[in-house]
């Protein structure tokens, strides 16, 4: 069995495109400021990530489904509450990269987060 890598052991990949087009910066932009609540890393660094990525634009478009369901989900559920927001986007960062483990989420209960992973996933239920 593989041992998941601490943060210690990652570093950043090369560089791939040393300058993105203005449309991708323009969809960063615009899931960052859906984000800004939740996500402390800097437009500049984003930027420079989606730079050293092998396809950016498939990547581009997980931030968006995130910030596209993250937006969804706070247009039908009340949550003033920075803990529970950073939940959601937590969810949501766990469901774009397949976890079904949800052990550490306390304050949204097992609805709220089927219907994010559903969302997520393009599926319709309700909550």
């Amino acid at each position: 069995m593989k041992t998941p890598l601490q943060p210690s052991e990652l570093h950043k990949g090369p560089i791939r495109r040393p300058v993105l087009p203005d449309s991708f910066v323009d969809r960063i932009k615009a899931f960052k400021a859906i984000l800004s609540d939740v996500d402390p890393t800097s437009l500049e660094t984003a930027i420079d990530n989606f730079k050293r990525d092998t396809h950016p634009e498939e990547e581009i478009a997980i931030w968006e489904r995130i910030a596209n369901t993250y937006q969804l989900f706070l247009s039908h559920h009340a949550a003033s509450e920075p803990a529970i927001r950073q939940e959601v986007f937590a969810v949501l960062i766990g469901a774009s990269m397949g976890s079904e483990d949800w052990s550490n989420i306390k304050k949204l209960n097992s609805d709220q987060i089927s219907y994010l992973v559903a969302n997520y996933r393009r599926l319709r239920v309700s909550a």
